[in-house]
Parts: structure tokens; sequence; C-alpha cells
């Protein structure tokens, strides 16, 4: 089965079963597919989104799942509901492109709060091409963040001692 038409049929079946019929819209982007998940009812869209995208989250890793599963690779796909992600990724470009010229202006680091790779990669490939910064993440599992720092990244040392 073709991944758009198992990520719709799935994503109607799980949400029909939670009590919230939507119209399920796939597009596909550059890289990966885009599932819009449309409530019949507009309030049940705060509903799917769920605090800090949580729920919206969580669905899209069950689908991931049920879709690695059926067609035996990974397929890229994004899940959306009301703008959020689209929203949220906005607010994150801007976000970091004001920690990069605030770790240029004051020459220290700049953290971001923890948040899942996903939204991580936003902030590195926005601040990829900066000059006078660069970016890693650091901690680990559920603590991963990013951090801006400035100065230029230092080259990668090489163990040849062996």
């Amino acid at each position: 089965m073709e991944a758009k038409k198992f990520l719709t049929e799935k994503s109607e079946f799980l949400l029909e079963k939670m009590g919230i019929p939507v119209r399920v819209e796939v597009s596909e982007q550059e890289d990966r597919l885009l599932v819009d998940l449309v409530p019949q009812e507009e309030e049940d869209s705060s509903f799917l989104i769920g605090f800090h995208g949580q729920t919206l989250n969580a669905l899209q890793a069950v689908l991931g799942v049920m879709l690695m599963r059926q067609i035996g690779e990974f397929k890229p796909f994004s899940l959306e509901a009301g703008g959020y992600r689209q929203q949220r990724e906005e607010e994150l470009r801007r976000r970091a492109l004001e920690a990069a010229d605030k770790a240029r202006f004051l020459l220290k680091e700049v953290s971001f709060p923890a948040m899942p790779s996903a939204e991580r990669r936003i902030v590195h490939l926005t601040l990829q091409e900066e000059k006078g910064i660069w970016t890693e993440s650091r901690g680990e599992g559920r603590e991963r963040h990013v951090v801006v720092v400035p100065g230029e990244k230092p080259a990668e040392s090489k163990d040849n001692s062996k």
C-alpha cells in the first residue's frame, strides 16, 4: 500500500476512534509528506495539537511506527493540525536568528530550552549559513537542546596516535 493512502486511512481511523472526525489532506513537500488533519469541528484542532504539540507528536509517532511496519521502510512525513507546525517553525526561525544576534553581540553562548529533534533541526538549518556563530545540540534524551555558540566552529580534531 502506498504511503499517502495508508496515512490517510489510518489517520481517519485513529481519530474516529478518538471521537474526532477529520478530513485528511496529504501533499508532497520537498523531502516529506505533509499530512494535514482538518477536523469537522474547528475547536477540535486545539485538542489534536495538545500542550506544546504533544498530542500531535504522539499521533505522528504512532502513525510512523504503523507506516514503517506496513511498507517496511522509513518514509518521512509531518502531521499538521490548524497550522500549528507551520507557525511553530516560523517562530523557531525567528528565535534562532535573535539568538544568533545575541550570541554575536554578547559573545556568550545562548541556549534554547529542550525540544524535539525535528525542532532542533529547524534551528540548526536556519543558522547554518550565519557568520560568526555555530550551533550544537547538547544534553541527553528529553533534555537535549540547541546551543548557539559565538565564533567559528573549531575544526574536528582527529586522533592520529593509533
